[in-house]
């Protein structure tokens, strides 16, 4: 089982299946993608979904739909609800902030726009070699797995920064991972979490 963090909350894992989670990659995938898992259709997570030519897309119905109006064809949608599975990912609750009067107007404040629709958020287990859990953008993820590998959208918010940032390490000794893949950052440290971290590959 091989993983590769390709930039902002994109994670590659080629072992039973070659699956891309959260397509807005800054490294290229490997050819040969099966699955494309999103977790909710931010354009930081979904901005190159179209660029893919293979794998069928595994997301909510309604990010689906964002989906194929950004160029996919549907017969390579596979909607999935929370509970339901394909192949080795399971679908699970989502905790990504994608809407709500507060969101939308923190993201007004800070970028002088309304935020695009963000649909139904999901997080991913993919069971392999070792159980990787991959929670989008969310900081307290109310989920009562164990895995191996967990993917933390460990970044710096414009507000509460160190609030946000305590609660994710609350979140993370709570679902108890061996390894720690740091996501959606940029040259943050990671020692505070006391587990060991999973550097981003330059590949």
């Amino acid at each position: 089982m091989k993983v590769r963090y390709l930039g902002h909350s994109c994670v590659e894992i080629i072992g039973r299946h070659h699956i891309l989670i959260d397509p807005d990659f800054t490294r290229e995938p490997e050819l040969g993608v099966e699955f494309i898992c999103i977790t909710h259709a931010h354009d930081d997570h979904i901005g190159r979904v179209a660029e893919l030519p293979t794998g069928f897309v595994v997301a909510a119905p309604d990010v689906c739909e964002i989906a194929a109006e950004m160029g996919v064809a549907r017969e390579r949608l596979r909607p999935l609800s929370a509970g339901e599975s394909i192949a080795n990912i399971h679908a699970l609750p989502g905790f990504s902030r994608v809407g709500g009067f507060v969101y939308n107007f923190f993201y007004l404040l800070f970028t002088h726009r309304l935020p695009k629709p963000g649909g139904t958020s999901l997080s991913f287990l993919v069971e392999d070699e070792a159980t990787l859990l991959h929670i989008g953008d969310a900081h307290n993820a109310v989920l009562y797995v164990r895995p191996d590998i967990l993917c933390l959208p460990w970044r710096k918010t414009p507000l509460w920064a160190e609030r946000y940032q305590k609660a994710l390490i609350k979140m993370t000794h709570r679902l108890a991972p061996s390894y720690v893949l740091p996501i959606h950052h940029v040259g943050r440290r990671y020692g505070r979490l006391g587990l060991e971290t999973i550097q981003p590959a330059s590949k």
